[in-house]
């Protein structure tokens, strides 16, 4: 009886420990490696294409850009640069504005200060005067209007020396929450805050950050039907010749404007993908409920560590070899363990955990254990 109160305790202090460092605002090791490997798998068994959903729009920048010039933090001329022309993206605003039935638009486009154009004013005041839209912005920046700061969120994520990409998604920082979360919030009225040590939604226990599956990943310029994958500003919408309804084009749809051909692109365990997708497939998540903990999740991760922590405890294994080699030896059986519940969990409720801290914690008990094990049968020697 003893064993399983302590085999208890030690479960409980590893849920704690592994929603703890979860919730980092970067990955620490094997989550991205896990995950890839996932995609990799449910790609060779998957006998279906990809499609892309067809409540989306995916408008492209990439091809209307307009040439400006550039100034410094003191107003000094630096030389010019070319930016998305701001005057097709006001156009395209006010004709998504006037169909007034679209779900949602997020715009992957920065509207940086130093950048100014003889549209701005018209531009600036389209945005802040839409419900449903939302604009990046980002921690080393800043915008070019204090008029879009209530329509702008954070697209910024963490990387670290071993993890150098995109790996989780950090939902909200101290003064403002991230583009997908303030989707969600626009949307559904709720949001992920800290509570105490812990992290909640409307009551639910949360994480603040996502490793997101990528429900929605463009693979080519065309759809399987034929049509375009994404539209360009200029070629597909503002100048073509043809009378286009777009009062029903924009009805029921959410609206991806950003890079589509690599301008913005980043490196993810799924491969190069967009910024805005990254933040689309966030807010899908955060859609699913994701980022949520499920009770029934609680006490898998509770039962499966429980088990751990009693299997170490019943073992009548001692240490005989060099603690270097015990120790590199069970901290691999435990990564391998966490891998296999990581990838589990992930395909079944699209989240993962931390896998080194959670791996190493159960080595030292491990370790401890053998330990004291070892200077008890010395004793009775």
């Amino acid at each position: 009886m003893y064993k399983y109160g302590v085999a208890a305790l030690i479960a409980i202090v590893a849920l704690i420990i592994s929603y703890t460092c979860t919730n980092m605002n970067y990955a620490l090791s094997g989550e991205k490696a896990t995950l890839k490997y996932w995609r990799i798998f449910t790609e060779l068994i998957s006998k279906s294409q990809e499609k892309l959903p067809d409540d989306v729009v995916f408008i492209n920048v990439d091809h209307d850009k307009q040439l400006v010039n550039i100034t410094d933090e003191f107003g000094i001329p630096v030389g010019n640069a070319a930016i998305t022309d701001r005057q097709k993206i006001a156009r395209l605003l006010d004709i998504i504005e006037e169909s007034g039935s679209y779900k949602y638009v997020m715009m992957d486009v920065f509207f940086e200060s130093g950048y100014e154009t003889e549209s701005d004013s018209t531009l600036f005041s389209r945005i802040a005067s839409m419900e449903r839209i939302v604009i990046p912005k980002h921690v080393t920046g800043s915008l070019g209007n204090p008029a879009l700061d209530a329509k702008s969120a954070y697209a910024d994520y963490v990387t670290t020396i071993k993890e150098t990409s995109f790996t989780k998604y950090l939902l909200f920082r101290k003064d403002g929450p991230s583009m997908p979360l303030k989707s969600y919030s626009d949307i559904t009225g709720h949001t992920v805050k800290r509570v105490g040590l812990w992290y909640a939604d409307n009551g639910s226990l949360a994480r603040k950050v996502i490793f997101p599956k990528m429900y929605v990943k463009i693979l080519s310029p065309y759809r399987m039907d034929g049509q375009k994958a994404y539209l360009n500003i200029g070629e597909d919408i503002l100048d073509v010749a043809e009378v286009v309804d777009w009062v029903d084009f924009f009805k029921g749809k959410y609206v991806l404007i950003g890079s589509y051909t690599g301008e913005d692109s980043h490196l993810s365990y799924a491969g190069n993908i967009p910024g805005c997708l990254i933040n689309f497939n966030v807010f899908l998540s955060l859609m699913k409920g994701q980022h949520k903990i499920p009770f029934v999740l609680i006490l898998v991760y509770f039962f499966i560590f429980f088990v751990m922590a009693y299997l170490i405890l019943n073992s009548n294994a001692v240490l005989s070899q060099s603690w270097g080699w015990i120790l590199a030896k069970i901290f691999t059986i435990y990564s391998l363990i966490l891998t296999i519940v990581c990838i589990f969990v992930f395909a079944i409720w699209g989240q993962a955990h931390d896998i080194f801290i959670t791996s190493t914690f159960f080595s030292i008990i491990d370790m401890v254990n053998r330990k004291l094990k070892k200077n008890k049968k010395q004793q009775h020697a």
